[in-house]
């Protein structure tokens, strides 16, 4: 088989957990982070709606709130649900493909072979199914990569220029744990870090972008026979030599 051949099924098991430990390390990398700061958002920008609100009332100078800059910040809210949701059905797709790879199934001989060489299309199911996941998980990176942190300048400037009455800061500190006064001063830096910055998102986007061109070009070299116990004599064989799917 040739270099392109080899990109795509049938595969040996090798170039599946190769693909999928990969996808699975970026997948719980993004969870961990958009689950942070989810609920990290979800926690104060009700409380920095009501100050924010609150200082209009007060017509303090210079500061400026409107239904259309809420709609920036709730938009950012979506952007990390829908990243939180979608890495976290990532992380259990790859789980569920990757177990199968560990096992032996066997040709109509009752030869021992890998799954994707013996169900060719069980193979392409599972190919175009982890295909369609990488590109919807494309779509929620780059979604939250346009934003380019303008969420995060955008609140850190209103809520710097907003009046916060104390009963505001007891809600922050209630809803953050916040008691002694180390605790506070975690309290108001976890409110720092509320925004995930431009350069985080850059780091996802790139990350994404580069990582599957690398590992999906990498691909033909772990697709072959690597030990010797390996039978790949059904890889070249045509679909009706193999068990019947």
């Amino acid at each position: 088989m040739g270099y392109v051949a080899k990109l795509f099924p049938p595969y040996y098991k090798y170039p599946v957990l190769v693909f999928l430990f990969c996808e699975f390390v970026y997948s719980a990398f993004v969870l961990a982070i958009s689950e942070a700061y989810y609920k990290s958002a979800a926690l104060i920008l009700p409380i920095a709606y009501r100050i924010f609100d609150d200082t209009v009332k007060k017509n303090k100078p210079g500061f400026d709130w409107s239904p259309e800059e809420k709609e920036i910040l709730e938009v950012y809210k979506l952007q990390m649900l829908f990243l939180w949701v979608i890495s976290a059905i990532g992380v259990i797709l790859c789980i569920f493909v990757m177990i199968p790879q560990f096992f032996d199934f066997n040709d109509k001989k009752g030869n021992p072979s890998h799954l994707c060489l013996v169900r060719r299309k069980l193979a392409w199911v599972m190919f175009l199914v982890i295909a369609v996941y990488v590109v919807v998980l494309g779509i929620a990176v780059f979604w939250a990569w346009t934003d380019g942190g303008a969420a995060s300048k955008h609140f850190h400037t209103h809520f710097e220029g907003a009046e916060k009455e104390e009963i505001y800061i007891t809600e922050l500190e209630e809803a953050f744990d916040c008691e002694s006064d180390d605790d506070q001063e975690m309290c108001w830096e976890k409110v720092n870090k509320t925004f995930i910055s431009h350069t985080w998102l850059d780091i996802l986007f790139i990350a994404y972008i580069s990582g599957h061109i690398l590992v999906f070009l990498s691909l033909p070299f772990f697709n072959k026979k690597l030990f010797k116990d390996d039978d790949d004599v059904f890889i070249d064989e045509p679909a009706s030599k193999l068990l019947e799917d």
